[in-house]
């Protein structure tokens, strides 16, 4: 009999300013914090489990932290955390703190080189994460989150003392999109199981087997980890046979491919029209020219990629264009064919780590990780006999209902199920005399000596296909391209052997009666080549592919302001300081100017959004704040006033970029 599961909402309250390391410095800042995809602060989940295991080793030693929190060797972690997150406004408030060494014991004059600017989340905000594991544990954990009072760096020294505290979760969460047990049986069963799924927490799925300092993710997740995922769900709740539904390929599964970031009405759509596909190789974008600007490449203004497709072009054109073809992680989507197809690449972010690949070595080593940010719609499909496939959705009810979560990809990152729909066959496609087969997903096949083919020709394209399909034009080798298939068997804690494949996206114009065959094949999920139980050799059949159109960005992280608008505002407050150059230099006397610091704290209170960060400096009312009565100092806090407030921390960034290099310029010439 399985154990039951229960799932808990995790709050954190911060009860004083906290610095959740993201391993990054930038504006100013030697060390920020880590982020969300709406840029908002996190505590990711692998620091809150180390906090908990170390909490444990001092409680019970390291065997049961051990026991509780896993260990190297194959025994997984019970309890799946997802990080913690602020619901807050998308600029929260954050603070800037600053610190330095002293000269020398007796002298508390700070050194300069060793000045450290450091961001921290201020104390009251909240934090909100999720919890699931046996039921057996909860005790364990709850004498855990009691233990825990303190989160992120200096600790020690006050800094993130939280409030930690376990409570039931909602009966009904909004992520579960109205999908209940009742929907899921009144829904009369077929061959085709179509899922909407969603990642909980940023999501590595690794793309090379020997990765260096940075582990790269694929952009999508594919049908042969989904289907280890559920397979390990069920063999875990003890149900061998019917994992082996999927294991013996019984059931498919294809790629669990990417939707945009913000799909309208999402609730609404009709699963069964939704499609989605990785981009063909015929949609090619130009290649950028040259250009005599001063800027470099990377600071000019970025213009939408006009999008062509190939095939189209070098027919319509005799002369030879230079196109580029589209990146791996682009994809197309549209919600029904009344729709035009949408261009956009899913959000990536990489992230830094620590840690220790000999629990010998002394220091940690640093390595970075890229991952598809949290929230991230996937949309999915199973396909097998109507029998198997009904047998297997009701094992995996409390999955397919969002009660529990699936492990997918590096350290089995929490992926849950949106919605779900039993969904008929596919409408069968309209045949003409030359159709564009296109590979939605990696093909595996090989040729008489039994190696892996990386390209088609006309000889091996009929081999597979059959004698009565014909292909058109030798353009093959323009739009199709290999890749490499690597895998990991969770259940070995191997590396499964290496595979090359004809990617996806490639492109094949053919013609022949035996076209029927092929789209017969379509609506019968009998796919190409090896292996199409783990979703290769997808395809489809068009009389045409999306044409010209123009990138969109919508599924991209928020991003901030472009290089070339920020060169602008640099070379302006460059301006402003030439003509004010004696704002460095050391003042005396009745000539009092403000201090680096009080112009670093006037940065931070822009960037903080206070609005009277001005207006307090223009008229001070303290004895502190005299120094900004300086003229040219109140010149420029005049000028700061009259630039738009959506742009004024840029500008006084720079600015005081400009003053803190020149102060220090000055003090190594006095040296």
């Amino acid at each position: 009999m399985s154990e039951k599961w229960v799932r808990k909402t995790l709050t954190a309250e911060l009860l004083s300013d906290a610095h959740f390391g993201s391993g990054s410095g930038g504006d100013g800042i030697d060390a920020l914090i880590a982020r969300d995809r709406y840029d908002r602060p996190v505590i990711w989940a692998s620091h809150l489990e180390g906090v908990l295991r170390d909490a444990q080793r001092r409680l019970k030693g390291d065997e049961e932290a051990k026991a509780f929190f896993g260990k190297a060797g194959g025994q997984q972690q019970s309890a799946i955390f997802t990080s913690l997150y602020t619901e807050d406004s998308k600029n929260p408030e954050r603070h800037v703190w600053r610190s330095t060494a002293r000269a020398s014991f007796d002298n508390r004059a700070p050194k300069d080189e060793a000045l450290r600017v450091v961001e921290y989340v201020p104390k009251g905000t909240q934090f909100v994460g999720k919890v699931e594991l046996p039921e057996s544990q909860l005790e364990a954990l709850e004498r855990l989150v009691k233990e825990v009072d303190g989160l992120g760096s200096g600790r020690s020294s006050g800094s993130g003392r939280v409030k930690l505290s376990l409570s039931d979760r909602d009966p009904a969460p909004a992520s579960n999109s109205g999908v209940t047990p009742s929907d899921r049986e009144a829904a009369a069963p077929t061959g085709r199981l179509v899922l909407l799924l969603k990642n909980c927490d940023p999501l590595c799925i690794t793309a090379t087997a020997t990765p260096d300092n940075l582990i790269p993710s694929l952009a999508f997740i594919p049908g042969r980890t989904l289907l280890g995922a559920l397979a390990a769900w069920l063999i875990k709740e003890e149900s061998r046979d019917v994992a082996s539904l999927l294991t013996s390929g019984k059931v498919a599964v294809s790629d669990a491919l990417p939707l945009p970031s913000a799909p309208p009405n999402l609730e609404d759509m009709n699963l069964e029209e939704m499609e989605v596909l990785p981009a063909p190789l015929s949609l090619q974008s130009e290649k950028p020219k040259g250009s005599a600007d001063e800027l470099p490449w990377w600071a000019q203004q970025s213009t939408p990629k006009k999008r062509l497709d190939a095939l189209l072009a070098s027919e319509a054109s005799t002369s030879k264009e230079k196109l580029k073809r589209p990146e791996d992680d682009l994809f197309l989507f549209r919600a029904n064919e009344a729709e035009a197809w949408e261009p956009f690449r899913p959000a990536r972010r990489v992230r830094l780590r620590n840690g220790r690949p000999d629990p010998k070595q002394e220091d940690a080593s640093l390595f970075a990780i890229e991952q598809i940010v949290e929230e991230t719609h996937f949309f999915a499909e199973l396909q097998g006999p109507v029998e198997e496939l009904n047998r297997l959705a009701k094992k995996l009810g409390p999955v397919l209902e969002g009660r529990r979560w699936l492990r997918v990809g590096r350290a089995g990152a929490p992926v849950e199920v949106v919605r779900l729909a039993w969904v008929g066959e596919r409408p069968e496609a309209k045949l003409e005399e030359t159709m564009l087969l296109t590979l939605t997903s990696d093909l595996l096949v090989r040729d008489e000596f039994l190696r892996w083919r990386t390209s088609l020709d006309e000889k091996s394209l009929k081999e597979l296909l059959g004698d009565d399909v014909q292909l058109v034009n030798q353009t093959q080798n323009q739009l199709q391209d290999e890749t490499r298939i690597h895998g990991f068997n969770g259940t070995a804690r191997l590396w499964r052997m290496p595979a090359a494949a004809i990617r996806r996206g490639s492109v094949f114009k053919i013609s022949g009666s035996g076209i029927a065959k092929l789209a017969e094949r379509v609506t019968q999920n009998n796919w190409l080549g090896e292996r199409t139980h783990e979703g290769f050799g997808r395809f489809r059949l068009d009389a045409a592919l999306p044409g010209v159109t123009n990138e969109i960005g919508k599924s991209n992280s928020p991003s901030p302001v472009p290089d070339v608008d920020e060169e602008a505002i640099a070379a302006e407050t460059k301006s402003w300081f030439a003509k004010h150059e004696s704002l460095a230099s050391s003042g005396s006397g009745s000539e009092r100017k403000p201090s680096l610091s009080q112009w670093n704290d006037l940065v931070g209170d822009i960037e903080r959004g206070d609005a009277g960060a001005l207006t307090r400096r223009l008229i001070p009312t303290t004895a502190g704040g005299r120094s900004w009565e300086h003229p040219i100092a109140k010149e420029i806090l005049v000028k700061l006033e009259k630039v738009p407030e959506d742009e004024r921390k840029l500008y006084a960034r720079f600015f005081v970029r400009w003053l803190r290099a020149e102060m220090r310029k000055n003090k190594e010439e006095k040296r």
